[in-house]
């Protein structure tokens, strides 16, 4: 009895992904080189941007301190971990910096000024 309902299943039609209007548009589309160009550009750019914060930024990338590996630019620890107060961690502050390169040792960015820093 199994075996006859599962051979009377309606077979699953196979539709395509784009709708017939849908495949004239993007054929449409990639037959304008200059728009079909400008999109590939446009998305290099934009894949190109996202590591901006590892170009600019005014945390380090990586830090040393006292034998563990930091990560400021993923994860925000507070002050009081390198011998302050809690608060969020400038790492431009001097005795921020001379307490890090004491105990270990920070990897900054190129340039160390973030869209933020004034």
């Amino acid at each position: 009895m199994a075996q006859a309902t599962a051979e009377t299943a309606p077979a699953r039609i196979a539709r395509p992904f784009l709708s017939p209007l849908n495949q004239r548009r993007l054929q449409n589309f990639k037959s304008n080189r200059r728009g079909y160009w400008s999109l590939w550009i446009f998305l290099f750019l934009f894949v190109l941007s996202l590591g901006s914060e590892l170009v600019a930024n005014d945390k380090p990338i990586i830090a040393s301190y006292k034998g563990e590996i930091l990560f400021p630019v993923l994860v925000a620890y507070p002050e009081e971990k390198f011998g302050g107060f809690y608060a969020v961690t400038d790492y431009r502050d001097p005795v921020i910096q001379d307490e890090i390169n004491a105990n270990g040792w920070m990897i900054w960015p190129p340039v160390r000024y973030s869209y933020q820093t004034v």
